[in-house]
C-alpha cells in the first residue's frame, strides 16, 4: 500500500479550527458594536411631548429609548452574554445562539420602524411616559435618526448571527465525524508513517556505527530497538483501533 499525499485543497482540522476562531472574533466585534448601539439608543431622547393639563402651563415631556422600546437595555444584556456563549459552544447550540442573535436584532428594530411610519405617536409617547389622563397632548415630535442607531445594531446582529452559522457548519465538517473515505485515507497516512519510522529506527539501531562488532555492534542493535519503542503504547493501540474500525489491517506490511 503506498502512502498518500494529503490533498492540498482541503484543510486540515488545525486551519478550520483557526478560521473558526477567526470568524468567532469577528462575530463577537459585531455582538458588542450591537449591544453599543441597543444601549445609547436606550439613553437618547426619541420624541418629545408637549402637554397641559389646563390647571398648569403646558410643558415638554421627553421620551425616551427605553420609554419607547422597553426591550433595547436587556436586549444589550442578552448580546453580551452571547458573545461568552459563541466561545463555548459549537454545533446546534452555536446555531441557536446565532439564530437568537439575528431574530433579537430584527425583533429590536420594530419599535424603530413604528418611530417613522406611525400614525399614532401622540398616543403611543404618552402611553410610552406613563401620562396622566388629566393632561391633553398638543404636539408630539419626534427624532427620526434615532431610528438609524437601531438599525445599525439590527445590521450588526444579522451579521454576527450569519457568521456564527457559519462557524458553525465549518467546526461540524472538521469535527470527527467524517466521511469514511476521508478517515481511512487519513489513517492510511498515519500507520505509513508509523511503519516507516518503525523500520528507520530498526534500520538505524542494527547498522554498525564505524565498523564496531561485538559487544558495541550488539549494544547499536539494543539502542535501535529501544528506539524503536518510543513512541507511546496508547498511541499506537488507539491507532490500530482506528484501522479495524475502517477495515485496514495494521498488521499488513507496507
Amino acid at each position: 500500500m503506498s502512502e498518500q499525499a494529503p490533498d492540498p485543497t482541503t484543510p486540515n482540522a488545525a486551519d478550520t479550527a483557526r478560521r473558526s476562531r477567526r470568524i468567532k472574533v469577528i462575530a463577537a466585534i459585531l455582538m458588542a458594536l450591537g449591544a453599543l448601539a441597543f444601549w445609547s439608543a436606550s439613553r437618547v431622547t426619541w420624541a418629545t411631548v408637549f402637554a397641559g393639563d389646563g390647571m398648569s402651563p403646558d410643558r415638554y415631556m421627553q421620551v425616551k429609548g427605553a420609554d419607547w422600546s422597553p426591550w433595547l437595555t436587556p436586549l444589550a444584556l442578552v448580546l453580551l452574554a452571547a458573545i461568552l456563549a459563541a466561545f463555548s459552544l459549537r454545533g446546534w447550540g452555536l446555531r441557536i445562539v446565532a439564530v437568537l442573535v439575528a431574530a433579537g436584532g430584527l425583533l429590536a428594530a420594530f419599535p424603530a420602524l413604528s418611530l417613522l411610519t406611525s400614525s399614532s405617536d401622540s398616543l403611543y409617547a404618552a402611553r410610552a411616559i406613563d401620562l396622566s389622563d388629566r393632561y391633553i397632548v398638543r404636539l408630539t415630535t419626534t427624532h427620526g435618526w434615532v431610528s438609524a442607531i437601531v438599525f445599525a445594531g439590527t445590521v450588526c446582529c444579522v451579521a454576527a448571527g450569519v457568521l456564527l452559522l457559519r462557524s458553525a457548519s465549518g467546526a461540524g465538517m472538521s469535527s470527527k465525524y467524517r466521511t469514511p473515505a476521508a478517515r481511512r485515507d487519513e489513517l492510511e497516512r498515519e500507520i505509513f508513517a508509523e511503519h516507516e519510522r518503525r523500520k528507520a529506527a530498526g534500520d538505524a539501531g542494527t547498522e554498525p556505527a564505524g565498523g564496531l562488532t561485538g559487544r558495541d555492534g550488539t549494544n547499536a542493535a539494543a539502542d535501535g530497538e529501544d528506539a524503536a519503542r518510543t513512541e507511546p503504547p496508547h498511541v499506537n493501540e488507539r491507532m490500530m483501533w482506528d484501522a479495524l474500525d475502517t477495515g485496514i489491517d495494521p498488521t499488513e506490511q507496507r
